[in-house]
């Protein structure tokens, strides 16, 4: 079928560009010429917060209430193109509805990949894309700022904002001014800018003229007026440098003081500032949870929060719509406007965890709806290096666009938007989630979004399996990795039958083909561990010789992997960063390769015993972290400075810490000397 044709009627000026991109998406152009276009659309802008679609042959309407809502409209004609008539009207639940894009561990999108999701969002009629920002977001007058880690241009940025605008799509800088900012630290040009871990020294000139220039930055490269400031998971703020300047001090009243800062540099820009929750509900609560507030709970501090900034409550782990409201309620108490943010569960391990994202979206965007919080994104997190390619928020990004405009909605209706807008098959993404998910039932994520067998515990059993020692595997005695030794059997099969599929547009045929290497190789390497020990301990070496081919051939598998890897990671995102996964999924190879030679010098007589195997193995569960995966030994160096924060916890309580100059001098004695 060759190229069809839509004329436009009414609001050319304002939607032509726009609409332009996304016929071109699905083969259609845009003509001048009406009497001979195949569709006729007719724009018409409502003040009613809803959005009507008519199709009447040739001629069609779309009833919009904001201009992102004009996109979603067409997509759903051209979405019922064959259709000689037919009509929906949905109601806009959402004043805002988008995505949050990590691009700051180690993984910056190009612009392409930003302009790709732009078009996505607006599809779905979702107006918002959050871009998170730490260090990656060039400042002026500070080369190491993003060093090396693949940094936004200002000019790249007015490109993406200038294109968002183009769909009704508003880009807002997510950024930090308080902590979460490791990389930038850990520069020696910034040595003097840092607290303690990856906190800022606050109250010091330095630090106020660096966020002044990125708030400038900001105010220059984005035109939304928004900013969000992060200030989130500040944990020992005011424990470090800090407290040799100037003493011990509450660390609400340092981050009160800190925000009405910020707020005052915001307002002089006209900038309206969002912050994560966390920090401020926690202090303002006199709690040490964040998560753990009973419903009655009432803010002790509700002053110490300026009435202008925005919370964001975050919130991706738990079930159960009631627990959301209440953490809404709680929030809703603060007096301050609410935004509510949830998660692709992109960030877990190699796989994503499709199910675990299904299901507390579900219940979070029902308690949103039930208590009237309008503005809603999803964050796409790629914590410990974007092991997860960004492709796979795809479900997620779906599921929150349909929330937008239905109450709950239906899976087979998210299935065909998904086909029709991103060109790619719900169920086959689903089919991922069994890379972690022990209870997976391929049937259930197909028919339903109401699961009930979904990771419920965050496992990443792949991840775990993948990067462990295939001779000394720390989590080996506690990884269920028999059990899924079989479920990767049964997903090497079922990829591979999805990238020999020749049906269909099939753009994300490499993602598949990434995973089906991965199912293969986790295939060969689950259990392995144990497999090798009970040969090694009866002194089969005919045995021990198998396992040797089959170590060369993971060596073999974990490099074809770390090739396709490299392939999807240039597709998404800047080079920069993917430096990591190259050296970590080599290591993997090699590690395979070495333990090969290992058994082949015992089988041949060169060693007596194979000490690694002679090691007894003890239960020990890990963290999703790959430097604690690997091995048992020491990969980051000393954490001192964390125990330094516990004593001064210790001191504080027990031994009026910030009034004992003998201790105070003591304890700083002790950090300096490490």
């Amino acid at each position: 079928m060759g190229t069809r044709t839509v004329y436009l009627e009414n609001r050319q000026e304002e939607l032509k560009s726009g609409l332009e991109i996304l016929l071109s998406v699905h083969h259609f152009t845009l003509t001048e010429e009406k009497q001979n276009a195949d569709i006729c659309i007719l724009a018409e802008p409502c003040e009613e917060e809803t959005l009507k679609v008519k199709k009447d042959g040739k001629n069609c309407s779309v009833s919009f209430h904001e201009k992102a809502h004009f996109f979603r409209g067409v997509s759903l004609v051209l979405q019922n193109i064959e259709k000689e008539s037919w009509d929906r009207e949905e109601k806009v639940y959402f004043d805002s509805n988008g995505v949050m894009l990590d691009c700051s561990r180690n993984c910056v999108p190009t612009v392409n990949t930003i302009k790709k999701y732009i078009v996505h969002l607006a599809a779905f009629g979702m107006n918002r894309l959050y871009l998170y920002v730490e260090d990656t977001l060039e400042i002026e007058g500070y080369p190491y700022w993003g060093y090396l880690r693949g940094r936004f241009t200002k000019e790249e940025m007015k490109e993406c904002d200038a294109f968002g605008k183009q769909f009704g799509v508003t880009l807002i800088p997510c950024i930090q001014t308080l902590a979460h900012l490791r990389s930038a630290l850990k520069q020696p040009a910034f040595e003097k800018y840092r607290d303690i871990d990856d906190i800022l020294l606050l109250e010091i000139p330095e630090t106020e003229a660096l966020l002044k220039a990125l708030l400038d930055t900001v105010k220059e490269c984005f035109s939304c007026g928004i900013v969000h400031l992060g200030m989130d998971e500040a944990e020992h703020l005011g424990r470090g440098r800090f407290l040799d300047k100037n003493g011990w001090q509450n660390p609400a009243a340092v981050m009160k003081r800190h925000l009405e800062w910020l707020t005052e540099e915001c307002r002089n820009r006209e900038l309206s500032p969002i912050i994560w929750s966390d920090m401020y509900l926690k202090f303002n609560f006199g709690s040490e949870g964040y998560y753990g507030l009973a419903e009655d709970a009432e803010p002790l501090n509700k002053e110490n929060l300026s009435s202008e900034t925005t919370l964001c409550y975050w919130d991706y782990y738990h079930e159960g719509v009631p627990f959301y409201e209440k953490y809404l309620n709680l929030h809703q108490k603060m007096g301050n406007p609410v935004v509510f943010a949830g998660g692709a569960w992109t960030w877990n391990g190699i796989a994503p965890g499709i199910s675990k994202a299904v299901r507390t979206t579900l219940d979070a965007l029902r308690a949103c709806q039930n208590k009237g919080i309008r503005d809603v994104f999803c964050t796409a997190w790629m914590d410990n290096s974007a092991e997860t390619p960004l492709e796979t928020l795809l479900p997620t990004l779906a599921l929150f666009g349909e929330f937008g405009f239905s109450a709950l909605p239906d899976k087979d209706w998210v299935a065909e938007r998904f086909a029709f807008v991103l060109k790619r098959k719900w169920e086959q993404y689903c089919l991922l989630d069994a890379f972690d998910n022990r209870k997976y039932k391929k049937e259930e994520l197909e028919q339903t979004l109401d699961l009930t067998e979904y990771n419920k515990d965050c496992e990443n059993p792949s991840k775990i399996i993948f990067y462990e020692d295939n001779f000394m595997g720390i989590a080996s005695e506690s990884c269920c990795e028999e059990e899924m030794q079989k479920q990767y059997e049964m997903l090497k099969d079922k990829l591979s039958k999805i990238v020999e599929e020749k049906s269909g547009e099939a753009e994300d045929r490499e993602l598949f083909k990434y995973y089906k290497i991965l199912a293969e190789l986790l295939s060969k390497k689950a259990n392995i561990n144990k497999r090798i020990r009970k040969v090694y301990q009866a002194d089969d070496k005919e045995k021990l010789r198998d396992f040797r081919q089959e170590l060369l051939r993971i060596g073999e598998l974990a490099e074809n992997l770390r090739i396709q890897r490299q392939k999807l990671w240039m597709e998404e995102y800047k080079p920069f960063g993917y430096e990591l996964l190259d050296i970590r999924f080599a290591g993997v190879s090699a590690r395979a390769r070495s333990e090969a030679a290992r058994l082949k010098d015992f089988t041949d007589g060169k060693l007596e015993q194979i000490e690694e195997l002679e090691a007894e193995l003890l239960p020990c569960r890990v963290s999703n972290l790959w430097d604690r995966m690997i091995s048992a030994g020491n990969m980051k160096g000393t954490r001192l400075k964390s125990v330094c924060s516990i004593i001064e916890i210790y001191f504080k309580v027990t031994l009026n810490f910030h009034k004992n100059k003998d201790i105070i001098t003591a304890y700083r004695d002790l950090r300096r000397s490490i």
